[in-house]
């Protein structure tokens, strides 16, 4: 079990909540951008109910570690909001001090290669704290691009990147449109074993592995793709 202690709006359509509880003294560390189950209390509730019973997973979401401090004990956690209304997205929205989150997991992260011969790092706003916490963790000489969907210039953030890695931010609001993919298209391919991560909507990321694997170099071993919503 987890609280509130502070939130900050990082744009229109991201909000960050600030967990803590003496419970995360056994969450592992250098778990950035791995998945963890979020715990919603039901609603009309202050509390989630923690444990296995029946229809428990319809108080569940999958959320990405932003960041964790082990020494404060602190499980910092990027929302997705104001696109949609849902249990997560309501709940981050209104979420102030004191109030309650479950906490479960984390799964393994999922990034294939820190030291591959370059990187290429894409997602939506669903998947940018995954990979704002990848380029933080990435070498000092890496080399590659990220690609990073927001629907209004307000969602950039500041994310430490390495000197040979270039960010893009591609804005745009219509979420039929796979602008991701048509950006990746004109993106100058580098020779060697890219490391690829891509976690977006569904069928985009499909259609966009597909491009990746005409591509030279492309290893199947180092990619990483992730459906984070189905339209």
């Amino acid at each position: 079990m987890t609280q509130v202690i502070r939130t900050e709006s990082l744009g229109p359509h991201m909000r960050r909540v600030v967990l803590h509880g003496n419970e995360l003294s056994d969450f592992p560390t250098d778990y950035e951008s791995a998945h963890f189950k979020a715990i919603f209390p039901k609603p009309g509730e202050h509390k989630p109910r923690l444990g296995l019973y029946p229809g428990f997973k319809k108080w569940m979401r999958s959320y990405t570690v932003r960041a964790f401090d082990h020494q404060k004990k602190e499980l910092t956690v990027d929302f997705a909001v104001n696109d949609h209304e849902g249990l997560a997205t309501n709940w981050a929205k209104n979420a102030q001090p004191g109030d309650y989150l479950g906490v479960a997991g984390p799964g393994s992260p999922k990034y294939p290669d820190y030291n591959a011969d370059w990187h290429l790092l894409m997602a939506d706003l669903t998947g940018l704290p995954a990979v704002a916490a990848i380029l933080e963790k990435l070498p000092a000489d890496a080399i590659g691009h990220a690609l990073l969907q927001i629907p209004d210039i307000a969602d950039k953030q500041a994310i430490s990147v390495p000197e040979g890695v270039s960010l893009s931010w591609v804005i745009n609001n219509d979420l039929s449109r796979n602008a991701l993919l048509e950006h990746l298209e004109t993106l100058p391919w580098q020779s060697g074993e890219p490391s690829i991560f891509v976690a977006t909507e569904s069928g985009q990321m499909k259609a966009i592995n597909r491009y990746l694997k005409t591509k030279p170099g492309y290893q199947k071993t180092k990619t990483a793709t992730s459906g984070y919503w189905a339209a």
